[in-house]
């Protein structure tokens, strides 16, 4: 009895030590860097992209964590805190620099390992004349305009793109729209 106790515990140790050190190894989804650890080919890309902007700071992630938003609060006003557990890799495949181009604006872009601009999210402090025209004119008329908004620019649309949330009551829905005001999708929000 006591060597099958004596051999459960190694066991124990063994798996517990082997997993520990594994994962010691894994990148987490959203890890600091120093400049110095991005490859220059996507230094180079942003800077040509976007000169003459303050730094905030360099990460490597995951596409996964990007298109969820899991990011430092970004989203906190809108979902509320996540407590999501996502996957973690071996070694980072994109990378994301928090810059401000604007003031009162922060703006975060992803590049993958070769350099190619994914997307650029940038938290804005206000909506288009068009955007706000056409809330006016539309069933949005009255409802309430989420503090929280965000413009989307990516190689793959053509137009930037404006993102927030409206409530009325306890109804709740988030828009996305482009500059003009056209509405290119409404996601309604269960309370």
């Amino acid at each position: 009895m006591i060597k099958q106790q004596t051999i459960a515990i190694l066991f124990i140790f063994f798996i517990g030590t082997t997993f520990s050190g594994y994962s010691q190894n894994l990148t987490a989804h959203r890890k600091p860097l120093s400049e110095r650890s991005v490859p220059k080919i996507i230094i180079n890309t942003f800077s040509k992209q976007y000169p003459n902007v303050l730094l905030r700071g360099w990460f490597s992630t995951h596409l996964i964590y990007w298109e969820n938003d899991y990011s430092s609060d970004w989203y906190n006003g809108w979902y509320g805190k996540r407590t999501v557990v996502v996957y973690t890799y071996q070694k980072p495949n994109y990378y994301e620099v928090e810059f401000i181009d604007n003031p009162g604006e922060l703006s975060r872009a992803i590049y993958n390992l070769y350099g190619n601009w994914y997307e650029t999210r940038t938290k804005i402090k206000g909506l288009t004349m068009g955007i706000l025209e056409a809330l006016k004119a539309s069933k949005y008329n009255g409802w309430k305009i989420s503090t929280t908004m965000e413009k989307l620019e990516s190689p793959m649309w053509p137009i930037e793109i404006y993102r927030f949330q409206v409530s009325k009551g306890i109804k709740s829905q988030t828009i996305r729209m482009d500059k003009e005001g056209n509405i290119i999708q409404v996601k309604e929000l269960n309370e």
